[in-house]
């Protein structure tokens, strides 16, 4: 018996995956054209984060046959970010000195490796310093690299916050001076220098904005921005541009917007925090994190005793998501998405370590298109005309009366 219930048990539940897994159980669906090879890429449109869960869960590739039925294709999910390449390289700190109230710090590279960036680590904690930066093969004949190239440092109760990474066209040279025109002597711990290329530029999408409000309370010391997004799409990247020519260092949070309660007194709004930082005027102040579906993002700003600063707008970038998908048999595929009951799916090609041809064809996309649900069938009603309802409860009265009559006349024995 036991036995019997649970081949039933299985029976039912493997019908109910099938079922949920066809392409009823989703909302919409796109064509996919121009399927030549076994991969393909497919860059998601917009309008599917729109109609889909935010870990996108819920995408299926389907296909229908010749026969009808209904088959699966397997795809990769992934995203185009940059890749820093970043190689460290070796020097050696020949000596400091100083002449005409400018410090200088010669560093020795005893390799022929290239050089763009610049990193310094100061014992000084609050400093505003103008930097040049020079290079040189024989110590004799110096070359400017970079001229009055600012680095900051602030320390105190309120902020920590340094910039000191110095950043310039690649140069190879065997020694670079940095000089620091100051009244403090600085104490340079160590420096690093490295040589940092970019392999490949990240693919990504401007978010249009549909709504930007600055909020300024003088009575906490804040200045609160609220962005709106157009629409639900992945976000990783703000920029908030500031018109004030002065300078400013403030520590900034920036929140997206999870949930809202509704009370007595009005909505209360639940926020989880992405990304902290300073905004300052010596940055471009781009601010990234991991990506997000949220389309309210809330930023704010500590002022402390300054006066706000004029937030004139703000800019939201997305990464592009892709999939790479494998095509064996011939069929009519679609992309299709928005079932909330769906569950990631589980491909053989995501564990295997799989060697991709090397050139991969984009697939062309149709229109998004509404997935039409089968009507349940409704039942119809015993008795549509109330006529027939009066001749059967006319006869029921005539039954009962029958046999209470017979019931009254019946004589006592």
């Amino acid at each position: 018996m036991r036995q019997k219930l649970s081949k039933s048990i299985f029976f039912f539940l493997l019908i109910s995956t099938t079922f949920y897994g066809q392409m009823q159980s989703y909302d919409h669906k796109i064509e996919l054209n121009n399927i030549t090879d076994t991969w393909h890429n497919i860059t998601l449109p917009s309008t599917v984060f729109s109609n889909t869960l935010e870990n996108l869960s819920d995408i299926r590739i389907y296909g229908i046959t010749a026969n009808s039925d209904t088959i699966e294709a397997p795809y990769l999910l992934n995203y185009v970010s940059p890749k820093l390449k970043t190689k460290t390289v070796d020097y050696k700190l020949l000596n400091a000195s100083t002449k005409d109230g400018v410090y200088y710090f010669t560093l020795k590279v005893p390799s022929k490796d290239a050089v763009n960036h610049i990193k310094l680590n100061f014992e000084n904690d609050n400093f505003d310093w103008k930097t040049l930066v020079q290079a040189s093969h024989n110590q004799k004949d110096w070359f400017t690299i970079y001229k009055d190239y600012r680095i900051v440092a602030i320390k105190n109760d309120q902020t920590n916050y340094s910039f000191t990474d110095i950043t310039f066209p690649a140069a190879e040279y065997t020694y670079f001076r940095i000089g620091i025109k100051s009244d403090e002597e600085p104490s340079l711990k160590r420096a690093a220098l490295q040589y940092k290329q970019t392999q490949s530029k990240a693919n990504t999408v401007d978010r249009k904005i549909k709504s930007f409000t600055v909020s300024d309370n003088k009575k906490i010391k804040q200045t609160i921005v609220y962005l709106e997004l157009n629409k639900k799409a992945p976000t990783h990247q703000v920029t908030i541009n500031v018109s004030d020519k002065i300078d400013y260092y403030r520590p900034i949070q920036i929140e997206e917007l999870v949930d809202s309660i509704k009370t007595e007194k009005g909505f209360i709004y639940n926020y989880k925090t992405l990304n902290y930082g300073t905004l300052s005027s010596i940055e471009q102040n781009k601010f990234t994190f991991n990506n997000t579906f949220a389309k309210k993002l809330r930023i704010t700003i500590s002022n402390f005793d300054n006066e706000p600063l004029q937030v004139t707008n703000a800019t939201a970038k997305g990464y592009k998501y892709q999939l790479t998908a494998r095509f064996t048999k011939p069929a009519t595929y679609y992309l299709t998405y928005g079932n909330k009951r769906a569950y990631a799916p589980n491909y053989d090609i995501a564990k295997l370590n799989l060697k991709m041809p090397d050139t991969i064809n984009q697939l062309t996309l149709g229109k998004q298109k509404t997935i039409a649900k089968k009507e349940e069938a409704t039942q119809e009603p015993l008795f549509e005309n109330k006529l027939w309802l009066w001749v059967i409860m006319g006869v029921i009265m005539v039954i009962i009366g029958w046999f209470s009559y017979k019931m009254l006349s019946k004589k006592p024995e």
